[in-house]
């Protein structure tokens, strides 16, 4: 079973037209947070916080139709994405600071095949 949250959580962090004051986002308002995500648009912190527990009320609530919970997969997959990216850089980051590799190439014997 998901961990919702509770209605009042997104209370002043969203606006109406994204899921604030307990309001539902619409169809296009979900295709807009998705374009922002997606094309790393910058988003409010107190935003990052909120959008993906939305996302994840809509995507249990079985009266919603398809369109609208796929969004709100889409969402929640892009802002996964961008968070195993960050992550990415910064392991790799950790690594030049202490002088380890950050990426390791192997070569092997080269064999001539006519």
């Amino acid at each position: 079973m998901l961990d919702m949250a509770p209605e009042s959580e997104n209370g002043g962090n969203l606006p109406d037209w994204a899921g604030g004051k307990g309001a539902e986002p619409s169809r296009s308002s979900l295709a807009m947070i998705r374009q922002a995500v997606t094309n790393n648009w910058e988003i409010p912190n107190e935003w990052k916080a909120v959008l993906p527990k939305i996302c994840l009320k809509m995507v249990a609530d079985e009266s919603r139709g398809d369109r609208e919970r796929l969004r709100a997969i889409e969402i929640l997959r892009a802002m996964n994405r961008d968070n195993l990216e960050a992550a990415q850089v910064l392991d790799k980051v950790e690594r030049l600071d202490q002088g380890q590799a950050t990426e390791r190439i192997e070569l092997g014997p080269i064999e001539w095949n006519p």
